[in-house]
């Protein structure tokens, strides 16, 4: 670790600390090389070795390395005669598929660049980024996200070529004009709509006709330039619409080696791809950390398979977001909850031990060997106990386990190294390929992100605000120069996250500069850190804390309905659907229970609470598609409610328009009732609830 003095740092911009990685930790800067020439080294060096897995019809199909390159070799010469070259932006909406990556890279391959975007976009955002990114071509996964495509195409004159994978209802695209996905929308009579193996097709008839040599593409790879841009990534979008970050194979292929640097595994190491493709940490793992470390991705047969699939491949690697542990551990807990006498005994005896084992390694005694019968417990409470748990989740494997995207309560940090999972935190965002911090393996601090990568240098301004500079930094936001030069100065990065640096070199995020709440009498709270420890417990699914001016804290919840909903049938509760179940007396006390436990942890406890009549949902924006609650946008959609909360009401009604995947709209009513949190809820004759358990 080096700590620079801010007299050493550019002039310009204050910055009272530079963070650098360990001292003993040092990985060449690679800027020679482009991306899709490490795919073609692993054909030439292991050719053989499975690259790729993709589960069909229950059966895992394999791709070597070398088949992996002839399918981007295909699709590559194919996109050619669609007009697509070099610096051109080819756009993708999809699911986890090979096929998606197999784009991506014959796109680099020619010298442009992909343009990822979540599945569950609804049609006007998406014909937001088409209009900013202005695609000649674009790659759907199937009818439903070619007719979203085709619903905006009108107003996009760049796009020419829709490339769709799956076949199944495209019958109606074949002849002629495709019929409107809609009444009353104009489907442009100038775009092509053709099937992913039909391009392929075309690139193969070229290969075969002699159109052109047989290493032709391979020319092509080695003047790709490695500054060129290799992805337009976009951010999470928690303040408005998306941005494009541009991110080059030279910012790829060095943050790579730096991550496996610090945690190598052996080639063939088993990754699973389940996180959405357009999120920047699963982009940074496909293309770069699993061809640096010759990696094996493993794709599900569908979204609906995933936890199935993962569970069959057990992989070494695991890269998930925060709400993915989250919701491991509700299952978990709520499994408990409903099991027998015996199971229940077994598994607390067995979490007793695993929390004092947990504490060497991630608490207050870290610095201290456990002792022999500790570990001798925690050995054998593994095999009875917490094995078959990892088994059902798909962690049994797992020998690197990383967290990302937003911070992880330590309560859950705590959780999986009890079960002896060697859980990671990872800071970063999208504009620096996804990650700027790791823990190390014998330094896992868990109220930190970890210590900072080999070759990049984290920075803090006096206001607490983080910087970043280094190899993994962007070079700006595409088609948005006026972004880029408020994002970058002096060369560094401004983050918007609100942290600290620590006596030890490791770095801490406490919550975005611009979400940090001050309670009237200047108490600064870091909201997301509550409402980790709200999300600890198995019936809260999200939970928003509001308080900005305000003497005390308070929440909107919303319930883990698969959860609650269990528990309601265990006690014989009738409830009709979920806003019904959210405001029964029973469930109310259940809620004030569980908050007036977490306040016990707090500093500035919640006073009040209203479980929301809806769960906070992407298509309303109320959540970014990775899951993070868009604060702004949210408060200002219930203001009427966060008002209510301090005012002092005891029932708050309101409406909000719901908005469905397919654009289509309607207003939805609740009425609910609000909880203070040192009054047990009361039944309609004025007799206090009573949960037991």
């Amino acid at each position: 670790m080096a700590v620079d003095d801010p007299e050493e740092v550019d002039a310009g911009l204050t910055v009272d600390r530079v963070l650098s990685a360990p001292d003993e930790e040092s990985v060449p800067i690679v800027s020679d090389r482009a991306l899709p020439e490490i795919l073609f080294d692993h054909v030439e060096e292991h050719g053989d070795d499975v690259a790729l897995r993709w589960k069909r019809y229950g059966v895992w199909q394999e791709y070597s390395w070398t088949e992996y390159y002839d399918r981007v070799e295909r699709f590559a010469l194919g996109l050619e005669e669609y007009g697509f070259g070099e610096e051109d932006v080819l756009f993708t909406i999809g699911y986890n598929r090979p096929h998606q990556l197999w784009a991506w890279m014959a796109a680099q391959s020619l010298g442009g660049m992909a343009a990822p975007n979540y599945e569950d976009m609804l049609p006007e955002d998406i014909g937001k980024q088409l209009r900013l990114l202005e695609p000649q071509v674009a790659y759907a996964e199937d009818q439903e996200m070619v007719d979203k495509l085709l619903l905006v195409a009108s107003d996009v004159p760049s796009l020419e070529t829709i490339v769709y994978r799956d076949e199944k209802g495209m019958f109606r695209y074949e002849e002629g004009d495709p019929p409107l996905p809609r009444d009353g929308v104009e489907v442009p009579d100038d775009i092509d709509i053709v099937a992913y193996a039909d391009v392929e097709e075309r690139g193969r008839q070229r290969l075969e006709s002699g159109a052109v040599a047989d290493d032709y593409l391979h020319e092509r790879v080695q003047a790709v330039d490695p500054d060129a841009t290799a992805m337009l990534a976009p951010t999470s979008g928690t303040t408005g619409m998306p941005k494009r970050v541009k991110l080059t194979h030279f910012n790829f292929i060095n943050l790579a080696n730096a991550a496996i640097d610090i945690d190598p595994l052996p080639e063939e190491s088993d990754y699973f791809s389940y996180l959405p493709m357009a999120w920047v940490g699963e982009q940074m793992i496909l293309i770069a950390a699993a061809f640096v470390g010759g990696w094996t991705a493993n794709f599900p047969e569908e979204p609906e398979t995933e936890a199935e699939d993962l569970r069959e491949i057990g992989p070494e690697i695991i890269f998930s977001s925060p709400n993915r542990y989250e919701e491991w551990v509700a299952d978990v807990k709520a499994k408990v909850e409903n099991t027998t006498p015996l199971k229940r005994f077994v598994y607390e005896t067995a979490m007793s031990i695993g929390r004092k084992y947990a504490d060497y390694v991630v608490g207050d005694r870290a610095d201290e060997e456990p002792p022999a019968t500790l570990r001798a417990a925690h050995w054998l409470s593994y095999w009875v106990a917490y094995r078959p748990i990892l088994d059902k989740i798909g962690l049994k494997r797992a020998k690197n386990v990383y967290t990302g995207g937003g911070p992880l309560g330590e309560d859950h940090f705590s959780f999986y190294h009890a079960l002896g999972v060697p859980l990671k935190q990872i800071w970063g965002q999208s504009e620096v390929c996804g990650f700027v911090t790791m823990h190390r393996d014998d330094d896992v601090q868990v109220d930190t992100v970890g210590e900072v990568f080999p070759n990049v240098e984290v920075g803090i301004t006096p206001e607490g605000e983080l910087l970043v500079r280094g190899p993994v930094v962007t070079s700006g936001y595409y088609g948005m120069p006026e972004k880029t030069e408020s994002a970058i100065e002096d060369g560094w990065l401004h983050t918007d996250d609100f942290g600290a640096i620590t006596d030890e070199g490791h770095v801490k995020i406490f919550d975005r500069m611009d979400d940090v709440l001050e309670l009237s009498d200047g108490t600064a709270v870091a909201p997301i850190s509550v409402e980790t420890k709200l999300k600890f417990n198995p019936y809260v699914r999200e939970a928003l804390v509001v308080g900005d001016g305000q003497e005390s804290l308070s929440a909107v919840l919303n319930i883990r309905f698969d959860n609650v909903a269990e528990w309601a049938d265990q006690r014989d509760i009738q409830y009709a659907g979920y806003q019904d179940l959210t405001q029964k007396p029973p469930v109310l006390e259940l809620m004030r229970e569980v908050v007036a436990e977490t306040n016990e942890e707090l500093d500035n406890p919640i006073e009040r609470f209203v479980i929301l009549f809806k769960e906070f949902d992407a298509d309303d924006g109320e959540l970014t598609r990775t899951g993070k609650i868009r604060r702004e946008v949210v408060v200002d959609r219930y203001r009427r409610l966060v008002d209510g909360l301090f005012a002092g009401d005891e029932e708050i009604e309101m409406g909000v328009t719901i908005t469905y995947q397919d654009g289509r709209e309607t207003e939805e009513r609740g009425r609910m009732t609000v909880v203070d949190v040192d009054e047990p809820v009361e039944t309609d004759d004025g007799e206090e609830v009573v949960v037991d358990g």
